[in-house]
C-alpha cells in the first residue's frame, strides 16, 4: 500500500518547506544506556513536531482543494502544524480540539491565526465534529495518522534517519499510529521499531495482541499527545507485519525520562517524545549492547511553565489535568 517510492517522491516534494533536523550522538553510557544513542532533534521541526510533514504532504497532494481552507481535529500538535501551513498559503484553517488539550497548544493555535472549536471529550467525538464541519464547508480536512498521505509524509523522516544514524534499532513513542507506519514503509523489514506507549494508553499495544484495531480506555501522561483510543486501520495494517518491539512504560519513568533528557542533554521536550527513551530504558541490558540505537525525539510543544521541577526532582510539573485525561487528540 505504501511503498518506499511514495515516500521518497513526498521527502522530495516537502524538503523546501521544512527543516533537515539535525542529530546527535551519544556514548554507550550516556542516561544510563549500555548503547550508541542517536536522539533525531524532530523537536525541532518547524511546528515544533514532525506532524508538519504530513500537513504538507496532504496540501500539496490536493492543491485545488487546499486554497478553500485547512480543517483537522487535534489535541494540539497536529492542529498547530495544520494551522502553520493554513498560514503559510493564506487560507483559513479551523482546528477542533478535545476539552483536554493543553491551554499552551491552544494558545500557540490562535496566534497563528486558527480558528479553535472545543468539542468531544474522546478524539472520536471531536475527529466526528471536524468532519461534519469539512463536509458542510468545503474545508480540506487532514487527519493526524489515519490517512494514506499523512503516513508518507510522516515517513519522509526516514530517509534522514537512515543517512545520518545508520541504526540496528529505532526507537519512538506511538499514539495513532502514523509515524511508526511511516517508519516501517520505508525501512521494511531491515531495521525493528521499539514502538513505546505509555502504559495508560497502550492502543497499538493491545490491537497486536488483538490482531486488530481494538478501542482501549487512555489517559496519564502525554495523553493529549498519544492518548488515542484507537490505533488508526491503515498504520495497523503497515505495523502488523512490520518487525515491530511494542513496549509499555509507566509515567513515572516517561517523567524521569523527560528530566534526564534535560539535565544531561540540555534537550527539552514534551513528555510523548521522552516516552521514546523510557522505551529504551525498559529493554534489557542484553538487547542493547553493542547496538546503534536511533531515538526520535517527536516534539517540543510544552508549557514553558511546566518545566519547575517537582519538589522531588525526579519530573517535571505541569498542567494536571493531563494526569486526569481519559482521552486523545494528535
Amino acid at each position: 500500500m505504501i511503498q518506499r517510492e511514495h515516500i521518497a517522491a513526498a521527502a522530495t516534494a516537502i524538503t523546501p518547506h521544512i527543516r533537515h533536523t539535525p542529530v546527535l550522538e551519544v556514548p554507550p553510557g550516556t542516561l544510563g544506556i549500555d548503547a550508541t544513542l542517536t536522539f533525531k532533534l524532530e523537536h525541532m521541526q518547524i511546528s515544533g513536531t514532525f506532524k508538519i510533514r504530513g500537513v504538507l504532504n496532504t496540501v500539496l497532494s490536493h492543491p485545488e482543494a487546499a486554497k478553500s481552507g485547512l480543517i483537522a481535529a487535534s489535541g494540539g500538535n497536529h492542529g498547530i502544524a495544520v494551522a502553520m501551513v493554513a498560514k503559510r498559503l493564506g487560507v483559513r484553517a479551523k482546528i477542533f480540539v478535545p476539552t483536554i488539550a493543553g491551554a499552551a497548544k491552544r494558545q500557540r493555535l490562535q496566534a497563528l491565526g486558527a480558528e479553535v472549536v472545543v468539542e468531544g471529550d474522546v478524539y472520536k467525538d471531536t475527529l466526528a465534529a471536524a468532519r461534519k464541519e469539512a463536509e458542510s464547508t468545503g474545508l480540506l480536512i487532514l487527519y493526524a495518522f489515519e490517512a494514506r498521505e499523512t503516513i508518507i509524509g510522516a515517513g519522509t523522516l526516514g530517509p534522514e534517519l537512515e543517512e545520518q544514524a545508520r541504526p540496528d534499532m529505532i526507537a519512538l513513542a506511538v499514539g495513532g499510529g502514523g509515524l511508526a507506519a511511516g517508519l516501517a514503509a520505508w525501512f521494511g523489514d531491515r531495521v525493528p521499531l521499539l514502538c513505546t506507549e505509555p502504559v495508560s494508553s497502550p492502543t497499538l499495544h493491545v490491537a497486536l495482541s488483538a490482531g486488530e484495531p481494538v478501542d482501549v480506555e487512555t489517559g496519564g501522561i502525554a495523553a493529549d499527545a498519544l492518548g488515542c483510543a484507537r490505533v488508526g486501520d491503515i498504520p495497523f495494517s503497515v505495523l502488523s507485519g512490520s518487525r515491530v518491539i511494542s513496549e509499555l512504560v509507566k509515567s513515572d519513568d516517561v517523567l524521569r525520562a523527560q528530566t534526564d533528557l534535560w539535565d544531561e542533554l540540555r534537550i527539552a521536550v514534551e513528555p510523548a517524545a521522552a516516552v521514546a527513551l523510557a522505551g529504551v530504558r525498559a529493554l534489557p541490558t542484553a538487547a542493547l549492547q553493542g547496538k546503534r540505537i536511533a531515538v526520535v525525539l517527536c516534539g517540543a510543544n510544552l508549557d514553558p511553565a511546566s518545566l519547575s521541577r517537582t519538589p522531588s526532582g525526579t519530573g517535571w510539573t505541569g498542567d494536571t489535568s493531563k494526569e486526569k485525561a481519559r482521552s486523545f487528540s494528535a
